[in-house]
């Protein structure tokens, strides 16, 4: 493995595009973004079938190190079409915050509001760097439906200085996103969220991959042998992703 200070890259943030920066303005206003073609068929019959063989077929709802089940869900790790626009975003010391799976199986309610982090918010903001605290890339590998139950947002809430209400009432502003295979959607880990109730007589499944600039703690602590392997093996950017910095 490289020395860990050669992984540091050597520009915060790069120059970018036009139509790259109107997303990066998008999300820091509403806290979500949608991407379309996220995923190659290719690479969306890899996860499907490794998600099945991982997690589908057993008696089980979360996996908490995606990574450590099986290879094919690799592709997730530095998938360009994603860490293009989270490196847009928080800048090119991007580190892996988490890397998880959940099915949702019928009959499963409403999920409560909820914010992904402890953290509170200052409505003066803090230094750069610092916010968004971490971004999360849903890769939803159903359709998202009213029965099945979508992904329940309130865009702009990444910045309200208090708390989600309790339960799952509704806002006149929310939004329900209707996610499908391919896409992912990425949103700020502290704008209000929830998990529609699944009333169909099918799972819902999503894996998820959480980012953050590479100098906050994950929670992740990547000491799980393939994620050894994958680092001790892998490219800068891998190294740097997946913990190869352990202090500053």
């Amino acid at each position: 493995m490289s020395n860990p200070t050669s992984i540091v890259p050597k520009r915060l943030l790069d120059e970018i595009s036009p139509s790259l920066q109107r997303e990066v303005d998008f999300f820091l206003k509403w806290g979500y973004l949608i991407v379309d073609n996220a995923l190659t068929e290719r690479q969306l019959r890899d996860v499907t079938s490794a998600f099945e063989d991982c997690i589908g077929n057993k008696d089980r709802e979360f996996t908490h190190q995606l990574i450590e089940e099986d290879e094919r869900f690799d592709c997730l790790l530095e998938n360009p079409p994603i860490i293009q626009r989270m490196k847009a975003i928080l800048g090119n010391c991007l580190q892996l915050h988490s890397a998880t799976a959940r099915v949702t199986r019928p009959g499963a309610p409403d999920q409560p509001w909820h914010r992904d982090g402890p953290w509170p918010v200052s409505p003066e903001g803090t230094p750069f760097g610092s916010l968004p605290g971490q971004i999360n890339c849903a890769y939803y590998l159903d359709e998202l439906t009213a029965e099945n139950g979508p992904l329940v947002i309130l865009p702009g809430s990444q910045r309200a200085p208090f708390h989600p209400p309790a339960g799952h009432v509704e806002f006149g502003d929310q939004k329900l996103v209707f996610a499908t295979p391919g896409q992912a959607v990425i949103f700020d880990g502290w704008l209000f969220h929830r998990g529609g109730a699944n009333v169909s007589k099918t799972d819902r499944r999503v894996c998820l991959l959480c980012y953050q600039n590479a100098w906050m703690k994950s929670r992740e602590n990547f000491d799980s042998p393939r994620i050894k392997k994958l680092r001790e093996e892998g490219s800068p950017e891998r190294q740097l992703l997946l913990g190869g910095i352990t202090s500053w």
